[in-house]
């Protein structure tokens, strides 16, 4: 039996789905008013205004600048938090002007409170980019002669969303039919960190950034996975997207082994089943391709039938 004063666990709080939710539930969960987080706060160095922090659990306003991610990160201390649980619910700034945000979903929401995905990811500090937004996402899928997906490059346009920022983590998922990767070629910097789970089908490497970027700086990243070898045949390729504004996804296959048929579809989160799904052309190449100038967030993909 618990103890009387023993506190619920975190998990009341990974179970939300948004920022407010998530924040409040944290703070009743503690039982603090929000007039002594104010001074706790204070006693820690961060000053912020009562208001400010009853906007953010009323989800009128998040944190987004320097100073209010400083007090993020001593809130999940206050609120006995596991470091980057409120961050992961962050969602990308607002942009500015006429453009109008799309809401990006937390990592649990689309991948699920018990996958792999968050170890090799890096659980322990939430959402692995909290500092870098992407702008537009294009990768082609190069599938061999032997029907089998040999390599994915990908090109990204990146935005820090911080005062500073110079990695960026990237995570390759293996597909159904699909090998583990055998090397990783990056163009705009450089490998520092991989990590691997082949059990689960995922490898994530920390990519140091050519040079730190200020706040509102883009960068373009670029990187290849090369795959394996493996029996196959592959049979699609998805991206789980939390945010991008754009995305491109080409699928290239060989030309003595092209597919009988290519459909697209996407998914709400990585077990939920394929909805939309719609008959794309093959051209002459042979290639197969989706473009969605204001993706959504989700699971995006491809997927083929052999004959």
């Amino acid at each position: 039996m618990a103890a009387p004063h023993e506190l619920p666990g975190p998990e009341s709080v990974l179970g939300q789905e948004r920022f407010a939710d998530a924040l409040r539930t944290a703070i009743g969960r503690r039982a603090l008013t929000l007039d002594r987080l104010r001074v706790r706060l204070a006693e820690r160095g961060v000053n912020i205004s009562l208001a400010t922090l009853s906007y953010w659990q009323q989800g009128r306003s998040r944190p987004e600048r320097p100073k209010s991610l400083r007090a993020l990160r001593e809130l999940e201390a206050i609120l006995d938090l596991p470091q980057g649980t409120l961050f992961e619910f962050l969602e990308p700034p607002r942009p500015r002007g006429r453009c109008q945000s799309r809401q990006a979903v937390s990592i649990r929401a689309l991948y699920g409170d018990d996958s792999p995905f968050l170890a090799v990811a890096g659980a322990e500090t939430g959402d692995p980019n909290p500092f870098v937004s992407v702008l537009d996402t294009n990768e082609t899928c190069h599938v061999g002669a032997c029907r089998t997906m040999r390599r994915l490059s990908t090109t990204q346009v990146l935005r820090c969303v911080a005062d500073r920022a110079d990695r960026f983590t990237v995570v390759h998922g293996a597909d159904e039919g699909d090998a583990m990767p055998c090397d990783l070629h990056v163009r705009g910097g450089e490998v520092t960190e991989l990590r691997s789970d082949p059990a689960s089908g995922y490898t994530a490497a920390v990519i140091t950034l050519a040079r730190p970027l200020a706040r509102g700086e883009t960068a373009v990243l670029e990187h290849e996975w090369v795959l394996g070898e493996n029996d196959g045949p592959s049979i699609s390729h998805e991206r789980r997207v939390r945010y991008t504004e754009t995305y491109l996804l080409r699928v290239s296959f060989d030309p003595v082994a092209p597919p009988r048929r290519c459909y697209e579809y996407r998914r709400v989160k990585v077990d939920a089943p394929q909805l939309d799904r719609r008959r794309l052309h093959v051209n002459t190449t042979p290639e197969a391709h989706l473009y969605l100038p204001k993706c959504a967030p989700g699971i995006h993909g491809i997927c083929w039938e052999w004959d």
